[in-house]
């Protein structure tokens, strides 16, 4: 049978899904174990019962005394919306024409447009997991004369072709869909297409389009000040994670600090299992442990990762975790609420589409899923460790 449309929809679901959905949940550790313990949602909002408060009527009299008053257990309904994550490729009509004999050809022709398609999938969801739901890159300098070279405070967020917004204190997209064209780590500057632009101090850099549409990551659910899941830490205090600080100015990381961290969470009943770092944070803690001499063989991992340890707790970096922090986590308190895991857009019945005023077809895979806790004082975040020269970019 010749090579056709419904052929080609064939292998992409066959050949390709199993394994793309297979390394976008094992791309690194964390992302697994969330995967691991992901949730269905079963609508686009999800509502979730938060235990918050104990029993009143309880206590101890004297004899012949009044009885406590009856109490009950407290509760506070957290809720919340999955975000939607999108991919697409296109494959021109004369590849299709040309493999129509051959499936092999088809998927050789394919097979570096999923590669890609992939990895920026791997890339955008691992950013996201790890942020707070705006989409926020970095914070630029005040640029009082339009440039197109633009000083932010970290660069390690950007990639050259990456498309991004620049958003305003009041949540306005003053300047969109522009190129990044140059990225300098050392000046932490980035040079983008199009006219020159002036920013504040307070404005920020977001991918293009992705402002506040982004899921939950832990860096949202470790902000004491973010209301999270519809609940405000301002006015309920106890949904605030815990946080140990030293005011902005970074200093050594200590075993003390970690050991505080570990016990803040215990004492609001959490159970830490996981340690996160940046890079150079846990270049920091190398360096203690090189201090007085100790040498740890790395833990092994489940899926064949690695990790120094403290305290029997493994210590995972990733190249999106906030820099000059820690973040201890107790992951029975967390989970990925997923409305669709990785498919295919084919609800009228295939995969491949036509492009409209082309000879090229296009499929598009997406994943609606954010990421919720259901004990947000059970973790802890350390934060204002001093990182190597090198690291914090």
């Amino acid at each position: 049978m010749a090579f056709d449309l419904t052929a080609a929809s064939a292998i992409l679901k066959e050949d390709y899904l199993p394994p793309v959905r297979e390394q976008l949940n094992n791309d690194n550790y964390v992302i697994m174990k969330l995967v691991q313990k992901k949730q269905e949602a079963t609508g686009k909002r999800f509502y979730v019962p938060l235990h918050y408060g104990r029993n009143s009527g309880v206590g101890y009299r004297g004899e012949g005394a009044n009885l406590p008053t009856a109490g009950n257990q407290k509760y506070k309904e957290s809720t919340g919306t999955v975000k939607y994550l999108y991919g697409r490729i296109e494959i021109t009509g004369p590849t299709i024409f040309a493999a129509r004999n051959d499936k092999g050809a088809f998927i050789r022709a394919v097979e570096s447009e999923m590669k890609g398609l992939l990895k920026d999938l791997k890339d955008q969801r691992a950013r996201a997991l790890f942020g707070d739901g705006t989409g926020k890159l970095a914070t630029f300098a005040a640029h009082g004369t339009a440039t197109n070279t633009l000083t932010v405070d970290k660069v390690k967020y950007f990639q050259v072709g990456m498309l991004i917004d620049i958003v305003d204190s009041g949540g306005n997209v003053t300047v969109s869909g522009r190129e990044i064209t140059a990225i300098d780590k050392t000046n932490k500057t980035i040079t983008i297409s199009g006219a020159g632009v002036t920013t504040a101090a307070t404005d920020i850099a977001v991918v293009s389009g992705d402002y506040n549409v982004e899921a939950m990551g832990l860096g949202g659910i470790m902000n004491p000040n973010l209301t999270l899941q519809g609940i405000n830490p301002a006015t309920d205090t106890w949904w605030k994670p815990n946080r140990i600080d030293n005011g902005g100015t970074n200093r050594a990381i200590s075993e003390q600090l970690m050991r505080q961290a570990i016990d803040l969470s215990e004492l609001e009943g959490g159970k830490i299992d996981l340690i996160t770092a940046s890079y150079g944070v846990r270049a920091s803690y190398e360096a203690l442990l090189q201090q007085f001499k100790r040498f740890v063989n790395p833990m092994e991992l489940e899926g064949g990762f690695k990790a120094l340890e403290f305290d029997g707790k493994p210590i995972i970096v990733d190249r999106y975790h906030e820099s000059n922090r820690m973040y201890f986590l107790d992951t029975s308190e967390l989970d990925l609420y997923q409305l669709a895991d990785f498919q295919w857009m084919e609800r009228d019945g295939a995969v491949l589409h036509r492009v409209s005023n082309k000879d090229a077809y296009e499929a598009t895979m997406f994943c609606y899923e954010t990421l919720v806790t259901y004990k947000r004082n059970s973790h802890t975040e350390l934060a204002d460790i001093t990182e190597p020269a090198g690291y914090t970019v």
